[in-house]
């Protein structure tokens, strides 16, 4: 997982996200279907891949499919398996409603360290085993 000082911009980090879950369940993931899970429009799309290339985390040509590189797909699996967690936590530990607790672990994945975002799951008894089974949603 990245450190505090190697970890991307919350919006980055929320578009790696998307293209993670993305790929996951199709295998590529569009600028058109970023721009809709985020709510974004399509030229902000375009200049955040641009961005994540640059840094090596995807593969994107103009209309074509993007891609996760390996350096990618390690990232966007460590995005989602801390809003994982943390929604998990405030749904069990805190007691919010499921919509309610995918807010606010939409807002804490960023704030928190992954040392930190571990730490809870541990304390939850939360494997990564187990996590790979949950919903990416």
């Amino acid at each position: 997982m990245p450190d505090r000082q190697n970890r991307l911009s919350r919006s980055a980090e929320d578009y790696l996200e998307a293209i993670g879950r993305l790929c996951r369940k199709y295998g590529t993931a569009q600028v058109s279907e970023i721009a809709n899970i985020l709510g974004v429009k399509k030229p902000s799309v375009t200049a955040a891949m641009r961005q994540l290339a640059a840094e090596g985390l995807i593969e994107y040509r103009q209309y074509a499919p993007i891609r996760l590189t390996d350096a990618g797909r390690e990232y966007a699996d460590s995005v989602i398996r801390a809003h994982r967690i943390i929604r998990r936590f405030m749904r069990e530990a805190a007691g919010l409603s499921p919509e309610r607790a995918d807010a606010a672990a939409c807002i804490m994945e960023h704030i928190l360290t992954y040392d930190e975002i571990r730490s809870i799951g541990r304390r939850l008894g939360i494997s990564d085993d187990e996590l790979a089974g949950e919903d990416a949603e």
